[in-house]
């Protein structure tokens, strides 16, 4: 053998290196223990090389063992649907063959020994099941998604006696769909109602709806019935409409001031009045960021502690407040989340803490006295924040917030299809906020459906949020509910009357659906 060349060199000298490598990290030898722990004979290998160069001399070739694998699967083991191997019986058919003397014995041991592991498709486990058909069979209960409120009827036919309270509060709810106008009729807006406020007023009901495009309807309802054969089969509902707004009206409230002005909100940054005596409006604000861009309002909300302050998120995530006797020169924004605030709300008994629903999944509670300079949790580490009280992550984005007047419950509800309703007492409250109680609830309103928010009533600790199955569902805030208000449509955004129990929704469509208890008083 003649000298070794420099590549023929390097190569030994890194096959010895390798190979002290593998002795160091006791590796010497792992190859061949994986083969013969998988069933791979060296030594049939090798006779079957040396017979395949004898192969003249021989009369046959012995064939090669079958090997099972470690999945069930007819089809992973290369057998047709009706295959011969494993009986289609069931599972204690089976225990009976292992126990007996049959030809099958060693199959139904390793069967029974088998293990599924990972992903898997049920129609590989179940033998002569078409994959297309298994799955059409049980669509049907998929696609079914069910709301609590669903079965209202039901549950109060077969539930017996009730509480006390609880009837008289059914009775208090047992609302009727108001008739002088049939809801096709009440055309508040011209596009989808995105913000509904139930004036406070109780001689007369006034209801203001907003839209998708910025356009506000002012409804003066009429609670007289129409003149049969007379001058009123031309009537038509009161309704003023005007376009104060390029984008989504958020927020429609009055001033606690003052209950002839109304304040509105948009999505186009804008925050404008309206004075019911002389239907003026008046830009209040217009909200921008550091670079003088428009932020726009997701939801406002004046303090319980100075009637002239108001709150407001964004949809950029951004919180803050301004005194609205003043014209801020410069806004102090507060970063309390990194997506869409798509609501707030300031608790009651404690006006220093306010609840935020995101985009981002999350519910926080924050104490607005605390200032936290450099949040941890977000990723815009230059804008400051409030300190965290408590937080609930739910599984998909949290769509609204809404505190109880007065015992301290807290709703929740988004698009995981649940409401959830927590206990936040302040002794209650942890750094991880849990629900005392959830709800099944149809929450998938899609594109052209408003997003549907839970709203307490201002003076009684219930709660309503529209059915996705066409009506207006009334809880209390103990879970129980109270209502099943059918409507012709989905009444996606609702406003309730602070001082009645008056409720409205508004559709997509621009249309009301306006529910009173005028007609079951009268009858008392």
């Amino acid at each position: 053998m003649g000298e070794l060349s420099e590549f023929q060199k390097k190569r030994l000298e890194n096959i010895k290196r390798n190979n002290e490598l593998l002795r160091k990290l006791n590796l010497v030898g792992t190859a061949g223990r994986i083969k013969r722990e998988a069933g791979v004979d060296e030594d049939h290998h090798r006779q079957k090389r040396k017979a395949s160069r004898h192969a003249a001399d021989r009369k046959s070739v012995s064939p090669k063992p079958t090997r099972v694998p470690t999945r069930r699967s007819s089809r992973l083991r290369g057998q047709p649907a009706d295959g011969e191997s494993v009986p289609n019986v069931s599972d204690n058919y089976l225990m009976k063959m292992g126990r007996s003397s049959s030809p099958d014995q060693e199959l139904v041991d390793q069967m029974k020994e088998t293990k599924v592991i990972g992903d898997v498709k049920l129609s590989d486990l179940l033998k002569g099941e078409n994959e297309d058909d298994l799955v059409e069979k049980f669509r049907l209960f998929a696609d079914k998604n069910f709301s609590s409120g669903d079965f209202f009827k039901e549950i109060r036919e077969h539930q017996g006696k009730e509480k006390p309270h609880l009837r008289q509060l059914r009775q208090e709810f047992d609302l009727e769909l108001y008739d002088v106008f049939q809801p096709n009729e009440i055309k508040l807006t011209h596009d989808r109602i995105s913000a509904m406020y139930f004036h406070p007023t109780v001689d007369r009901k006034l209801i203001l709806g907003g839209d998708t495009t910025g356009n506000i309807g002012l409804w003066s309802v009429r609670d007289q019935p129409l003149e049969e054969n007379g001058a009123d089969d031309l009537a038509e509902p009161e309704i003023t409409r005007v376009q104060l707004f390029s984008k989504n009206v958020g927020r429609i409230d009055c001033f606690p001031s003052d209950t002839s002005k109304i304040l509105a909100s948009s999505y186009d940054g804008f925050v404008r009045s309206i004075d019911l005596k002389t239907l003026k409006s008046d830009q209040l604000l217009a909200l921008t960021n550091e670079y003088n861009e428009p932020l726009g309002v997701s939801d406002c909300q004046f303090s319980y502690e100075d009637m002239n302050v108001l709150f407001l998120s964004t949809l950029t995530g951004e919180f803050t407040t301004t005194d609205l006797r003043e014209k801020p020169s410069k806004w102090n924004l507060i970063r309390l989340s990194d997506k869409k605030i798509g609501s707030f709300n300031i608790n009651p008994q404690r006006p220093h803490e306010i609840a935020t629903g995101s985009l981002d999944r999350s519910l926080r509670i924050w104490d607005i006295r605390k200032l936290v300079k450099k949040p941890k949790w977000s990723q815009y580490r230059d804008f400051p924040s409030f300190e965290i009280v408590s937080t609930y992550d739910s599984r998909l984005s949290v769509s609204a917030v809404s505190y109880s007047p007065t015992d301290e419950t807290l709703v929740c509800n988004g698009y995981d299809d649940t409401i959830n309703l927590f206990d936040v007492r302040k002794e209650q409250l942890s750094e991880s906020l849990k629900p005392r109680l959830t709800l099944k609830h149809n929450c998938q309103s899609g594109r052209w459906t408003s997003i549907l928010k839970a709203r307490f009533k201002q003076d009684k600790d219930v709660f309503a949020i529209a059915n996705m199955k066409r009506a207006i569902d009334i809880y209390d805030s103990q879970g129980e509910q109270l209502a099943h208000l059918p409507t012709a449509t989905v009444p996606a955004v609702l406003a309730w009357h602070p001082l009645r129990n008056w409720i409205v929704g508004g559709n997509s469509s621009g249309k009301a659906f306006l529910f009173t208890d005028e007609g079951r008083v009268k009858e008392e």
